[in-house]
């Protein structure tokens, strides 16, 4: 067990527990307990205390208890008024420690599961649909190859018991991480401590995850749905993570390839500003979660085995084609011709400030030491104090050489009419664009030859799948 421990004068207290227990643990066929487990903790009542008592207890001290569970990772947090904190503590060491394991709470956290997968996954989230179809090509038959949800035909077959099982083999004290910061701080730390204690001493997983399948070969993805655009998500494996030797340099890249939610990244010009094909386009080298609906990465889903990936929102169906091509061409131009002096030093600048804000929040910033514990680089604002200053654009130019430079690529498109789609990629068919408005020269010219950009895949590695087949 580990304790992170800041008290402070804040009138707040906030606190996060995070275990090595994530949806890479999941036994085979029985993907989806580990999503289940943290649900139960967290929304499903302990041994002494209903659900529903615990809403009520909540609810006039205006607190929450929260939790995220992600590949190798499940955190549970709260924050409230240091005058709630000793029995805020005390419910939080209750839920991990004392479940209540009800059947009826495991029926309805089970249907909700099952629910964001078929309703928001397949039916109204195809951004999300799409990245979580390149997780699949790129991790298929590896622990990272399902939805951190699990499957639904797995999680319909689900029992109770099997939920319990994986609590049992996973949530040992050995690994688990608390963090506690402001009011009171130091009183919460010691009484989790003593109440983790009496979890198992080991865990059944030793936290090894497997490296990524090689992708030997270019795989596309076409998931066939009713939608008026066509969501776009390509990547491939990389090696870097947080601590590796051109990790800085990469997240300078990517930053100015694709900030998220950002106007000045490349990918954004081209795509949107400059022909409006879409609302945004974004690169990232780590995890993301759930970027359509946040503007900053949430803290503690850290992973060790990352994709570069290309965020492509929805196009017009008839420009998917060219969406991909034009994506592909602008990774080209940062691999040839690196960054501008200019350019390398907005990005540069724009991260080490960006990061001190994403952890101006105590919950954030021990969220962050929490990912700092798991890559061992410390926090994060810290480490790119340490690495950015000395980077240059050659150190920059050198780093996308070595890995954004891939012979394959993993390619998944959701949307209507995904059959012509795929023939039209394999024939390598022209895919200009006609312009509703009058486009400079330049840009028509970059149109003819981005037009006709090959995309090279072998038939045998594409397939077009219904919606409704998805992670059954």
């Amino acid at each position: 067990m580990k304790l992170l421990v800041h008290q402070d004068s804040s009138p707040l207290l906030s606190v996060r527990v995070a275990f090595p227990a994530g949806s890479a643990m999941d036994p085979p066929g029985s993907e989806g307990a580990a999503w289940l487990a943290g649900q139960m903790l967290a929304h499903g009542g302990t041994r002494r205390r209903s659900y529903k008592q615990i809403l009520d207890f909540l609810f006039p001290r205006g607190a929450s208890v929260d939790v995220s569970v992600d590949k190798e990772m499940t955190c549970f947090h709260f924050e409230c008024h240091a005058a709630h904190a000793a029995e805020m503590t005390e419910l939080l060491a209750e839920m991990l420690c004392d479940p209540g394991w009800r059947e009826e709470d495991f029926r309805r956290l089970r249907e909700d599961a099952v629910h964001s997968l078929e309703a928001d996954l397949r039916g109204e989230n195809d951004e999300e649909l799409g990245r979580e179809a390149l997780y699949g090509l790129l991790f298929e038959g590896h622990p990272y190859g399902h939805p951190c949800q699990g499957r639904v035909s797995s999680l319909r077959r689900m029992e109770l018991s099997a939920v319990r099982e994986f609590y049992t083999a996973e949530y040992g004290r050995n690994r688990v991480i608390v963090a506690c910061g402001g009011a009171q701080a130091e009183g919460a730390a010691a009484r989790l401590r003593e109440r983790l204690s009496t979890l198992p001493a080991r865990t059944r997983s030793d936290g090894s995850v497997p490296a990524a399948p090689a992708l030997r070969r270019s795989r596309m993805v076409f998931v066939e749905k009713p939608s008026q655009g066509t969501a776009l998500s390509l990547g491939f494996p990389i090696e870097v993570s947080r601590g590796h030797e051109d990790y800085p340099a990469l997240l300078v890249a990517v930053s100015a390839l694709g900030q998220h939610r950002m106007s000045s990244g490349r990918l954004f010009q081209s795509l949107r500003q400059h022909r409006g094909l879409n609302y945004g386009d974004y690169a990232y080298i780590e995890y993301f979660p759930a970027p359509m609906f946040t503007l900053e990465p949430e803290p503690n889903h850290a992973r060790q085995r990352q994709i570069f990936e290309l965020w492509v929102r929805p196009v017009a169906p008839e420009h998917a084609h060219f969406a991909l091509r034009l994506a592909l061409y602008e990774l080209e131009k940062l691999a040839a011709t690196g960054l501008e002096d200019e350019e390398f030093e907005a990005a540069r600048s724009f991260l080490l400030r960006h990061q001190i804000l994403l952890e101006e929040a105590r919950s954030a910033q021990l969220g962050h030491e929490i990912d700092g514990l798991f890559y061992g680089t410390g926090l994060q604002s810290q480490y790119l104090r340490q690495t950015l200053p000395e980077l240059t654009p050659s150190d920059v130019k050198r780093s996308v050489a070595r890995h954004l430079q891939p012979d394959e690529i993993a390619v998944a498109f959701a949307g209507p009419g995904m059959e012509a789609l795929r023939q039209a990629i394999l024939d390598n068919a022209p895919s200009r664009i006609q312009y509703s408005s009058a486009k400079p020269d330049w840009l028509l010219r970059e149109d003819e030859i981005v037009s006709v950009r090959s995309v090279p895949v072998e038939e045998q590695e594409t397939r077009v799948v219904p919606v409704e087949e998805m992670f059954e």
